[in-house]
């Protein structure tokens, strides 16, 4: 679909310094139009630039159109042999007559031809649209002839652009706030629209279709794109004239709140942002999380706006007054460069970090961008104005736009063999790539970036790749290398005995260097009322479950673990054991006789062992243990039991209680030394209940 001016008559007469602020003599004097004698002739002069998304076309008129009574022009675009005609009413400005259409076709060939009242003269010899693999996307305002500002998202063709270029011919980007904050990887913006909303759309396409990805706020205004593209920070506009910094995912979601009294947020890395504090005036470090600590400021920036920050992470880019200036991302002295008649509005850095491209306002309206090459030191160049709007028409910001090497999230940290993936897809190929680990010289990599033997800590990471055309990009990462295990705690159950025939085994993992837990092991023993434990036998392996539940067998002893493995491969040791029973039956007890069997559902496993006689015994012949508990009923007439280890007296048990239970767990006296061997339990008083149900035993 193109854009002509007849469209968008708006844009059509910003592009051309036409305005209805401007005085009449502005315009060309009126000609008088007759029937011409003969066809126009041939324009003159004919240039085609392409942005990523569109066409940027102008020439200038014949010399003679004016006597051939020209009243337009026919665009002609070929494309696979068929001719479209694209009529458009002509505006002429300084720079000749201007046409754009939000179109981009690659081998398309475009002519112009001017027509009077005879017809369509000849047309200008064709020119092939230039593949365009970089451009400028801008806020670009524009004055309406009401009087009013509007304000669209456009772009510049790189090189040879002469007009702002729409993104598309209609939809959200027609209407947007005048920052645009381009991804990562070059490949699209993000932009706030009418202060209420954030939109993201790719810029290196045509026909692209915006994708809201925040609703219903306000006061939103500048934005910025994380390294690793997954989160986008803005600065809110607050009641009180401050302003609020918030993250909200690139891909949408409930924003967090990082701080207020901040402002005109930028990625240092992917942990941290850089902001301009309004308490202290100076540019400011603050953790780009919810409620984020601020960690330092930078001393002598209390004029400063602006900030940006290298793609390297080496320098720091910012307005100082009204001059650009440098300074190292950790600590050294700022570089200026020459103060500028009127501040700077914005800052940004070229893909490869060698520039930087500073909007520049014009006295009495419009506005400028300029690069300024930076050295190594970072010292700043010369300017050079590459483009200027025309009029009063003024840019927002500036962001370079085009495919160009991007490194996805390296926040988990990684073995001491280390390998990183880096995306060079849409550079123009064939794409050479260096790579480089802290200051070690660069050398020739390929996707995935690895070397073995890294040490332990943090490391810095650098890509650049340069495409056909030979334009770089660089894209920096930090690069954690882990070697330490997880911490792991079992948290449950934290019962000795459970009637229940399974078993939750809960747990956590920590990891000190703030490596996450990738997953969990566990295992278990088990021990039979008169035997040893038998070896560890595997419950779950790899499981990112932090529970586990087991089934548990009547007069067993379970002993489980759990070991942790971080996303590093780092592996911790197994936990102490958490152990715990299941009671056996009271039909794994001898019972003398006076002892009656009952069944009842109210009883453990739906049996009992049940007496009122006193001087008779219920015995388990063969246990080991270290502890003990009987299962039994507790109730307002029940008496009491002489316990027996091996035919010794070591306690009374007492099963009266106030209220009736069923199933009570009751404690056992504690062996003085591991017990081998029987236990007894004898009635004590006659007419009294006993109702005994089952037997539990610890080994540990």
């Amino acid at each position: 679909m193109r854009t002509t001016f007849r469209v968008l008559a708006p844009i059509a007469l910003a592009a051309v310094g036409l305005t209805a602020a401007l005085p009449a003599s502005a315009l060309p004097a009126p000609t008088k139009v007759t029937r011409a004698a003969k066809l126009p002739s041939t324009p003159l002069d004919v240039k085609l630039a392409g942005t990523l998304t569109g066409v940027d076309l102008r020439w200038t008129a014949a010399p003679d159109a004016n006597d051939d009574g020209v009243t337009g022009y026919n665009i002609h675009r070929v494309v696979g042999g068929t001719d479209t005609v694209l009529p458009w009413q002509p505006a002429w400005n300084d720079v000749g007559y201007q046409w754009h259409e939000s179109e981009h076709i690659p081998g398309a060939t475009y002519s112009v031809a001017a027509k009077n009242a005879e017809g369509e003269g000849s047309a200008s010899t064709p020119i092939t649209l230039p593949a365009a693999h970089r451009a400028i996307t801008v806020g670009h305002t524009i004055w309406l002839e009401n009087g009013n500002t509007r304000t669209y998202a456009g772009q510049i063709a790189v090189p040879g652009g002469q007009q702002v270029v729409p993104l598309a011919p209609d939809g959200p980007t027609q209407i947007i706030g005048d920052v645009v904050a381009a991804s990562p990887d070059g490949r699209e913006i993000a932009f706030a629209k009418g202060q209420l909303a954030i939109w993201r759309v790719r810029a290196d396409i045509p026909h692209a279709t915006p994708v809201q990805i925040l609703d219903g706020s306000s006061g939103i205004i500048r934005l910025a794109w994380s390294p690793d593209g997954s989160r986008i920070a803005f600065e809110r506009l607050q009641p009180n004239a401050g302003s609020c910094v918030e993250i909200v995912a690139a891909t949408g979601g409930t924003p967090i709140r990082v701080g207020c009294n901040l402002q005109m947020p930028t990625w240092s890395s992917n942990s941290n942002l850089i902001v301009k504090d309004q308490t202290s005036g100076r540019l400011a470090i603050v953790e780009a999380k919810a409620a984020g600590v601020m960690t330092g400021t930078f001393a002598g920036t209390e004029q400063s706006t602006m900030p940006s920050v290298s793609p390297d992470n080496r320098w720091i880019a910012y307005i100082d007054g009204n001059a650009p200036a440098i300074r190292p991302v950790g600590s050294g002295t700022p570089k200026l460069g020459t103060a500028t008649e009127q501040r700077p509005v914005g800052i940004t850095w070229s893909p490869d970090g060698s520039e930087v491209l500073m909007t520049q306002p014009i006295a009495f309206g419009g506005s400028a961008l300029v690069t300024l090459p930076v050295g190594a030191d970072g010292t700043l160049g010369a300017g050079e104005t590459i483009y200027r709007t025309q009029g009063t028409d003024r840019i927002g910001s500036a962001v370079w736009q085009g495919a160009r090497v991007s490194i996805g999230s390296t926040s988990t940290p990684m073995g001491t063999t280390v390998s990183i993936p880096f995306d060079t897809n849409g550079m123009a190929g064939p794409v050479t790539t260096t790579c480089q680990l802290d200051e070690t010289p660069a050398v020739p990599c390929t996707s995935p970036y690895q070397k073995s033997g890294v040490s332990v800590g943090s490391h810095k990471f650098r890509v650049k790749a340069v495409d056909a055309d030979g334009h770089a990009s660089v894209a920096f990462r930090y690069v954690l290398v882990d070697m330490s295990a997880p911490n792991v705690w079992i948290t449950g159950p934290v019962f000795d005995v459970t009637k229940a025939a399974t078993a939750t085994v809960t747990y956590t993992a920590s990891d000190d260097s703030g490596t996450p837990v990738a997953s969990y092991d566990s295992r278990w023993r088990i021990a039979p009322t008169a035997g040893n434990f038998g070896a560890y036998a595997p419950v779950k392996s790899g499981t990112t479950a932090t529970s586990v539940t087991i089934g548990l067998a009547p007069g067993y002893e379970y002993c489980v673990s759990v070991r942790a493995r971080d996303v590093v491969g780092n592996l911790s040791t197994w936990t102490a054991d958490r152990c715990f029973s299941r009671p056996s039956d009271d039909r794994a007890m001898s019972a003398s006789t006076g002892w009656t069997r009952t069944t009842n559902s109210a009883y453990y496993l739906g049996t009992a062992t049940v007496t009122t006689k006193t001087g008779i015994s219920v015995a388990r012949s063969s246990v080991q243990a270290k502890r003990l508990w009987l299962v039994a009923t507790k109730c307002s007439t029940c008496g009491s039991l002489t316990v027996y280890y091996n035919g010794k007296s070591v306690g009374i048990v007492d099963l009266s209680n106030p209220s009736l239970a069923y199933q009570a767990v009751v404690p056992l006296p504690v062996p003085s030394t591991f017990l081998t061997g029987s236990v007894l339990l004898t009635t004590r008083t006659a007419g009294k209940v006993y109702q005994i149900d089952g037997l539990a035993v610890r080994r540990t």
